[in-house]
């Protein structure tokens, strides 16, 4: 079971990379004001690298909510990918059970298995991909196809076991 856990959380996170990138050349392209855009995707990015920092134990590089452009938010992206990567490459079902020690943003001590962290995580993300959409819909831009499913079927098949 906790292999089969390992194998979707591995799938969620390589989708939630393919639909960040694809959403930030989204962003790029909008003609009129994207901040409601940026913001949501800068907020995955910044949510993405504070739960990162409390599973690594270091301070947070960017905060949870940054104002970024769309260049920087690839820039960001692009350094928490890489992070994200290397941890999965780590993971074991053992330690999807070990439990990360940590604040919240209130400054309250939790602790919380890593598994459920990391499924938290990928969740969020496409809660937040959603309303980066409904912004793009709301200053005319073409939404961005960035379901689970429109990647499985063009990637899914080629993933590595974990």
């Amino acid at each position: 079971m906790a292999h089969d856990l390992l194998r979707h959380l591995a799938s969620l996170r390589a989708h939630g990379e393919w639909a960040d990138t694809k959403l930030v050349v989204a962003a790029q392209q909008v003609t009129g004001d994207a901040t409601a855009v940026r913001r949501e995707l800068a907020h995955v990015r910044g949510a993405q690298e504070v739960w990162l920092s409390r599973i690594e134990g270091r301070a947070a590089t960017i905060p949870v909510w940054p104002a970024y452009s769309a260049v920087e938010i690839e820039r960001a992206g692009a350094v928490i990918d890489e992070r994200m990567r290397r941890l999965f490459d780590t993971l074991t079902p053992e330690s999807l059970a070990q439990e990360i020690a940590y604040s919240n943003l209130q400054g309250l001590l939790f602790r919380t298995e890593l598994g459920e962290i990391l499924l938290h995580l990928l969740m969020h993300g496409q809660y937040h991909r959603g309303k980066a959409n409904v912004a793009l819909r709301d200053v005319g831009a073409a939404t961005v196809g960035v379901d689970y499913i429109a990647w499985h079927r063009e990637f899914g098949s080629s993933l590595r076991e974990v």
